[in-house]
């Protein structure tokens, strides 16, 4: 990646999230989810907003990231103007359950007309099932991003969104204990962080999405420096060979 170049790519991010039950204004006999504790590590608590988070269509197949975004394009609906649209596939600890994640929908009162255009396009919906609280989630998602320096990178759409890039691929169970210890032992300001994997020119890259209010290359600085040096201390436990 070239320093200041805009990067358009797809990739994925995994985390565990909460989840609580949308029971109205969604189709019947269907379930809906919402992350209700977006960005915990940061907040501690359930930001002051009363529009919606990220939210979970579920639905009965697996639809692929293209599949969404097809969806998504061939839908007239002015509220999915600029909703971002991804692939999910929620992990609970008995089943595992696909979904469409919806970001960015601007109120709760139109979750019904969302789900009636996808339903158009050929879309079908879970039917309802009670589910966990909590679940591992993987997103399948398109990224704007800018390297604004070796490594650093913003998320052109989202102003508290940044990333850094890993020099090698790391485990999730690794990632987990890697953020533990820079909370634990670093000194950077109060930030969330969440396992992120970008495909660039054909080779997998890992990269840490950090979320902050006070976001700023100082703050990214700072976690990547920290980073750099515990994946340098422990590098025999945190690198995993991917093949």
């Amino acid at each position: 990646m070239k320093t200041n170049q805009i990067i358009h790519v797809c990739g994925s991010i995994v985390k565990k999230e909460s989840l609580i039950p949308i029971d109205s204004h969604i189709m019947p006999n269907t379930s809906v989810a919402e992350a209700n504790l977006p960005y915990f590590s940061y907040y501690g608590l359930h930001p002051e907003n009363t529009a919606p988070n990220s939210i979970f269509l579920f639905t009965h197949f697996f639809y692929s990231l293209e599949e969404v975004l097809r969806f998504a394009q061939n839908t007239e609906i002015c509220v999915l103007r600029d909703v971002n649209v991804a692939s999910a596939v929620l992990n609970f600890s008995t089943k595992q359950v696909p979904a469409i994640r919806i970001k960015n929908f601007p109120d709760y009162e139109h979750l019904v007309e969302l789900q009636k255009c996808f339903l158009k396009h050929g879309v079908v919906f879970e039917k309802k099932f009670a589910f966990e609280k909590e679940a591992f989630i993987q997103i399948k998602k398109c990224f704007v991003l800018e390297e604004i320096k070796d490594g650093i990178l913003l998320d052109k759409k989202d102003i508290h969104e940044g990333y850094i890039q890993l020099p090698k691929l790391i485990s999730n169970d690794s990632f987990t204990e890697l953020m533990q210890q820079i909370r634990n032992n670093g000194n950077c300001k109060l930030f969330d962080a969440a396992k992120a994997s970008l495909i660039i020119n054909s080779k997998l890259t890992d990269i840490i999405r950090i979320y902050s209010e006070k976001l700023d290359i100082k703050l990214l600085e700072c976690i990547k420096e920290n980073i750099d040096k515990e994946l340098m201390r422990k590098s025999s436990f945190y690198y995993f060979n991917a093949s």
